[in-house]
């Protein structure tokens, strides 16, 4: 919980108590309600209003109406009944596990000495037509957000998810919540600033591409993406238009994932998801195009700032299988790190001629299921250059995004594994950044060949 909710929280405590074990109101009672009426006013301006606070919201009005009955009638203040006492003190209980429940995410602060700043762009492929949709005239459209080792930390701070009133509910009925549960996150507080002015120190930074899994979004790898921006590199992320959850258009045009556009039987399915990969690495490979034209752009704000001769690839669930395809097909991939991947969409060339890039797997015990796990193997096993196999105990699908940081009930949703979320994703951050600063940067890394540090983490090397 944060500050203003704690003392609220804490105000409402002393007229419950009082309530329950005597009938006399002294006047100065009601400097409870009072300051809980004003802390409440705080909390809306300072730090913004949230469904999980309406309980306590309404404690708060309750008693501040009683509170002008206290006043001048301490001996004869109205008598609450036992039951109506205790109906108040399970609301004040309800109203701490809301918020101890769905808390405002604290995202782990990126460790490394640059500032980050970001843009969103629309981009349409007037190379490529569009495979999802009736009109052959159509053509390849996608929303973009690129992130970047900033100058300063000035100017207007970035949202965790963009277009919330839409993308809100999406997203929630994507996992079977209700609409109104993530209506809160974009109080997350990111450290991360729009169209800020790009740092000139080191660069140019290598390039980095993220792909996210089947109905995901661009922005659900945010803590990684923040930590490798924070140690100078340039993080793009394509949102894969039918195939994530939504996309938002500048003309007002929303497309929210429709499984039956993609899947004939409206399941998805690895037959059918080998097209999909393939359109998300000519993606990758039309994001790559496109930032090839912002560098020699001298009104872009990145102008100069992109290394494309020093490119990586990573990407979670359908992203890492599309990770693995795009490393296969494009010879800008310098390395891959393939996040809990789906592997079975992609082609039987990967096996024939093995990938060419150093490759990362980390993934769950379960790798979603043992043919996925196999063939994931069978990949790993078919390397032609460094490979490293990362198995993270006691973790599931989503603990490979920052959906494991929404809610301490995740493990009990059924949305992540049993392990500390925030260890999780050090663990991930720390191989993640040590992998491409060894084959962007040429630096040394012994984490990538020393025993792993961590007990719940198991390393295979090829």
């Amino acid at each position: 919980m944060r500050l203003y909710e704690i003392v609220i929280l804490a105000l409402l405590l002393p007229p419950l108590l009082w309530a329950l074990f005597s009938r006399q109101r002294p006047n100065w009672l009601a400097i409870f309600p009072v300051a809980g009426a004003l802390f409440t006013i705080l909390h809306l301006f300072v730090e913004g209003y949230r469904w999980q606070m309406v309980p306590a919201d309404a404690l708060t009005v309750l008693f501040l109406i009683l509170a002008t009955r206290w006043v001048g009638n301490a001996s004869k203040g109205p008598r609450f009944s036992w039951l109506l006492a205790l109906l108040g003190l399970l609301i004040w209980l309800i109203a701490i596990a809301l918020p101890v429940a769905m808390p405002v995410p604290q995202l782990p602060d990126p460790t490394g000495p640059y500032a980050i700043g970001t843009f969103t762009t629309y981009l349409v492929d007037e190379s490529r037509p569009e495979i999802y949709t009736e009109d052959p005239n159509d053509n390849r459209e996608v929303m973009v957000q690129v992130w970047y080792p900033a100058a300063d930390r000035k100017g207007e701070p970035a949202k965790y998810l963009e277009d919330l009133d839409v993308a809100g509910p999406v997203i929630a009925e994507q996992f079977g919540l209700p609409t109104f549960l993530l209506s809160h996150v974009n109080l997350t507080e990111l450290d991360v600033w729009k169209n800020a002015p790009a740092a000139s120190d080191g660069a140019p930074f290598p390039v980095i591409i993220f792909s996210h899994g089947l109905t995901g979004i661009r922005m659900q790898n945010t803590v990684m993406v923040r930590e490798l921006v924070s140690h100078g590199y340039i993080v793009g992320a394509v949102d894969h238009t039918y195939g994530n959850a939504l996309s938002v258009f500048p003309d007002g045009r929303i497309f929210i994932y429709d499984p039956a556009r993609l899947f004939t039987n409206g399941r998805s399915n690895p037959a059918e998801a080998n097209p999909l990969v393939r359109q998300w690495a000519d993606d990758m490979a039309f994001l790559l195009d496109t930032m090839t034209g912002w560098n020699a752009d001298e009104g872009n704000v990145l102008n100069g700032r992109f290394d494309l001769n020093h490119v990586g690839i990573f990407g979670h669930s359908t992203g890492g299988g599309a990770t693995i395809q795009f490393c296969l097909q494009d010879e800008r991939c310098q390395a891959g790190v393939g996040l809990d991947s789906w592997v079975l969409p992609v082609g039987n060339t990967v096996l024939e001629q093995g990938l060419d890039q150093p490759f990362m797997f980390i993934s769950s015990p379960q790798w979603l299921g043992n043919e996925n796990k196999t063939r994931g193997e069978a990949i790993f096993n078919s390397l032609t250059q460094d490979g490293y196999e990362l198995t993270l105990a006691n973790t599931a699908h989503y603990d490979f995004t920052d959906l494991a940081l929404l809610s301490p009930l995740t493990s009990q949703l059924g949305l992540s594994g049993t392990i500390n979320s925030r260890y999780s994703l050090e663990i991930q951050n720390e191989y993640l950044l040590a992998f491409f600063n060894r084959y962007l940067k040429g630096e040394d890394e012994p984490l990538l060949t020393a025993p792993s540090p961590y007990p719940e983490l198991t390393i295979e090397h090829d």
